[in-house]
């Protein structure tokens, strides 16, 4: 069950809500998400050939209407999501709330904030050749943050900073092409986690990082360019959605 505190939406204190949703939960549930998506999006649903995708793109989608629906007190099937020039959805409110959305595997990551806000989760097992990721996306001076840091377990290290900057990508809504605006400490539990933005040591620390581990095998990270925030780990279940 969902009260009013774990969906408000007064952001006028600095604090963001991260809701973390497992999508296996939901398998029974299809019916009821299906009803809170879209014509457009239910669309989009029919259209995946993997029933895994399926169920986590679903759980993903509805469980962000639901969700916002509660923060905003609108039905959420009739809530307009709209897509900047870059990519980047947002709802226009009158309490300037920001989200964003992220899923790996079967984990769902959401965020609520009064900022624009960034999240990323990667699967620790997923496969990846991370040396030729670092050198292709990232600063020597980010490699060498990874290889100083990597000693304990260099795959997590690896994807520990990788969600820190796809966090800040989709905090911006710059994509891909806002990589070399940014390099990445791939040290843990900081929360100013940037080295440099746009060149300037300053400019990076205004930006706010919090990691955490939303399941086992997972890591993320929140990314807003904001004060510190208090943050609030909430998680949704398929019970909520009949509240």
């Amino acid at each position: 069950m969902l009260t009013p505190a774990d969906t408000n939406p007064d952001f006028t204190r600095p604090r963001a809500d991260i809701w973390i949703i497992d999508s296996g939960r939901f398998a029974d549930s299809a019916e009821t998400l299906r009803g809170l998506l879209a014509p457009d999006e239910l669309t989009r649903y029919e259209r995946f050939a993997c029933r895994q995708t399926a169920l986590t793109w679903l759980t993903a989608r509805a469980s962000l209407r639901f969700l916002l629906g509660r923060y905003l007190d609108l039905p959420a099937r009739e809530l307009a999501i709209h897509t900047s020039e870059n990519g980047k959805p947002f709802v226009e409110n009158m309490y300037d709330l920001y989200f964003n959305v992220s899923h790996s595997a079967n984990i769902v990551v959401i965020a609520m904030t009064g900022w624009a806000v960034g999240i990323d989760v990667e699967n620790l097992s997923r496969k990846v050749d991370s040396a030729a990721v670092l050198r292709r996306f990232f600063s020597p001076t980010e490699q060498a943050s990874c290889a100083a840091n990597q000693v304990i377990d260099a795959q997590k290290t690896f994807f520990r900073g990788w969600t820190r900057k796809e966090a800040v990508l989709k905090a911006t809504g710059e994509g891909i092409a806002g990589l070399a605006h940014n390099e990445i400490n791939f040290a843990p539990g900081l929360t100013r986690a940037m080295l440099t933005y746009r060149g300037s040591q300053e400019a990076a620390s205004s930006w706010f990082f919090y990691e955490f581990e939303p399941a086992q095998g997972y890591i993320a990270a929140l990314a807003c360019q904001s004060p510190a925030l208090a943050i609030s780990e909430k998680r949704l279940q398929p019970a909520s959605l009949n509240d």
